[in-house]
């Protein structure tokens, strides 16, 4: 399960090999972009039991050009208040992904998928942190505007410790909902 984590190098390899075998490739421009953003956690399946709708903030890294998909790169921190007590639980997230973008003329829908490492705690006394693989999948939309960037709405379910759950740990998921503006940088 440990060897999940390589698919986004091996997906930029192979991405990487077909796009050099692109006659004219050397001349194609390629998109950078980078943005900052924020929204809702809401916590889902067991982790509900324990935690309110908390919020997240993020950073997000995103390469396209002529290539059929988009690779990203995204780090997270999400707190969930807990519904007893006045102790929260956090996580921090780095994640990369794939993005497959849906023909459109004004807005840029896309469907998407991440692999997570999550680092996960609790302000309450004596918390330890879990580190632990996960999945994201979803979709948004991206819609330019002009003079400022692109504003990326996006909608994800986040299977938290989806990879290296203890037996009797309980099963954290939860769904992201974002806004994001991005620059372009490249």
């Amino acid at each position: 399960m440990k060897h999940i984590f390589y698919l986004p190098l091996i997906l930029i390899a192979i991405c990487s090999t077909v796009y050099a075998q692109v006659p004219g490739a050397p001349g194609v421009p390629l998109n950078v972009e980078v943005g900052f953003g924020g929204g809702v956690s809401i916590p889902s399946g067991d982790l509900s039991n324990l935690n309110n709708t908390g919020w997240h903030g993020l950073a997000r890294l995103r390469i396209h050009g002529d290539m059929p998909i988009s690779i990203v790169a995204q780090g997270m921190y999400s707190r969930l208040p807990r519904k007893v007590g006045g102790e929260s639980d956090f996580s921090w997230i780095a994640a990369a992904g794939l993005e497959y973008p849906l023909q459109s003329v004004e807005v840029k829908p896309y469907l998407g998928a991440d692999i997570m490492l999550v680092s996960s705690s609790n302000t309450g006394p004596g918390a330890t942190s879990l580190t632990r693989g996960g999945l994201g999948l979803g979709g948004g939309v991206e819609f330019g505007v002009p003079g400022i960037g692109s504003f990326d709405a996006s909608a994800k379910y986040q299977m938290l410790n989806l990879m290296g759950k203890d037996t009797n740990e309980i099963t954290a998921n939860q769904i992201s909902v974002s806004l994001a503006i991005m620059f372009g940088v490249m």
